[in-house]
């Protein structure tokens, strides 16, 4: 999971189209399997989310990866990156698939925040990279109204809508 501010001005579709490529690229690396685009709903300190779905952690040490992905990789946006934050999660089998018109409802270090009934949260653990939080919920949902009050008076829940469909890697 990668999340991000980026300091645009008018070059937000510029970076959207460069940003997909990048994804393209990085499927071409073994065991990099799919990528989905998400964007903060609310005004966050890292209003910008992907979640990369990867075989393991040992990805980010290959020849491929490093050729092809990571920060170096980014080239002038690097520059333009703030509050730039990546966390290896375990705990899914796979990313989800956010449709267009569904909504990701993302939670850090939250099992103690009240949800309305029906929510099939995912937790995962942050076991690589940054670890800068123990553990994630996910979960997709149809309606982001219900939790707006609470995303704006508690920064560990997060709503976001897709960017991008669910990309993946092409055998």
């Amino acid at each position: 999971m990668v999340e991000m501010d980026m300091r645009l001005d008018d070059r937000e579709a510029e970076w959207h189209d460069w940003y997909l490529a990048h994804i393209k690229v990085l499927l071409t690396v073994p065991g990099f399997r799919a990528s989905q685009r998400f964007q903060s709903l609310l005004p966050c300190p890292a209003p910008y989310l992907a979640l990369h779905q990867v075989d393991s952690g040992a990805i980010f040490d290959s020849p491929e990866y490093r050729s092809r992905g990571g920060p170096g990789s980014t080239g002038e946006w690097r520059a333009r990156h703030a509050n730039w934050r990546r966390n290896l999660l375990d705990g899914l089998a796979e990313t989800p698939d956010v449709p267009a018109g569904a909504h990701l409802l993302r939670l850090e270090n939250a099992r103690d925040l009240a949800l309305p009934a029906g929510i099939a949260l995912s937790w995962t653990k942050a076991v690589g990279l940054d670890r800068d939080a123990v553990e994630f919920g996910l979960a997709v949902i149809a309606d982001p109204a219900p939790f707006l009050d609470l995303a704006g008076r508690d920064e560990r829940l997060r709503l976001y809508r897709p960017i991008s469909e669910k990309l993946r890697e092409t055998a």
